[in-house]
């Protein structure tokens, strides 16, 4: 007796189309990571927003460049903190227009840090993260940490920086809070290179320059400056996406 070959029914192709398709799913974690933003950062932006509008209708005036800043300046930080390629996009916008924002306000120091500075490190950065890609996602930087000796000449520099600085801005200009203002400068620049070669402890000299901006602009305010309302905000939002963002990159590090 000849058998036949036994020949694949419709029903056959179906049920191995499906093992098939479970076979090559990629899991859930993997997709939930692409997202770029989370809820925390949408509720970040938000705020801003409401806080900058709040603030304008209370001061019963509107300053369009400070608030523009404001909301490209938090975005581009909460798409730093998730590590996005894409916070030098706007990065670019914010550090333009405040270092037309510091100057009118006599933060000599500030205007010069982003016009001549942070300005041309949007693109540094970019073409540097562009260059380290995580190869899960390559939407994102893949971060790393400085040993402790690298810490320690970092802060070393900073102090002496710092001090030349603040010396410069007191005996050469007119700068109306040369301490303050030459702090932020000198470790926004640190944080600044840090961040273009991805390292997580970027994090803590933003969260010092923060708080230290929060302080210059807060002063500014109770002149009577709207603007310095606006940035008293906008770096108060900074600093708590700063601390999300020192935890995070930290944790990648770790795993």
């Amino acid at each position: 007796m000849i058998r036949r070959p036994h020949r694949p029914t419709e029903s056959n192709y179906h049920d191995s189309a499906i093992i098939s398709t479970f076979k090559n799913r990629k899991p859930m974690k993997a997709d939930a990571g692409r997202r770029v933003l989370r809820p925390i950062d949408y509720t970040i932006i938000v705020l801003t927003l409401g806080s900058a509008v709040a603030y304008s209708v209370i001061q019963h005036r509107v300053d369009i460049m400070g608030t523009v800043a404001l909301l490209f300046g938090v975005t581009g930080t909460v798409l730093s903190a998730r590590r996005s390629i894409w916070n030098f996009v706007f990065g670019t916008v914010n550090v333009a227009l405040y270092a037309v924002i510091a100057y009118n306000a006599s933060n000599y120091g500030q205007a010069a840090l982003n016009a001549l500075y942070y300005l041309p490190m949007q693109f540094v950065g970019w073409w540097a993260w562009s260059r380290r890609k995580d190869s899960a996602d390559r939407s994102r930087v893949k971060a790393r940490s400085m040993t402790g000796r690298q810490m320690l000449l970092c802060l070393a520099a900073a102090a002496v920086a710092i001090a030349a600085v603040w010396y410069a801005m007191r005996t050469l200009t007119d700068a109306a809070q040369p301490f303050k203002d030459s702090f932020i400068t000198v470790v926004f620049v640190i944080g600044q290179v840090l961040m273009t070669f991805a390292f997580w402890q970027q994090w803590l000299f933003w969260i010092a320059g923060n708080i230290a901006n929060i302080a210059l602009w807060g002063i500014v305010m109770a002149d009577g400056e709207i603007v310095g309302g606006l940035m008293v905000i906008k770096y108060s939002m900074y600093l708590i996406n700063s601390v999300g963002g020192a935890i995070t990159w930290r944790r990648t590090v770790a795993e």
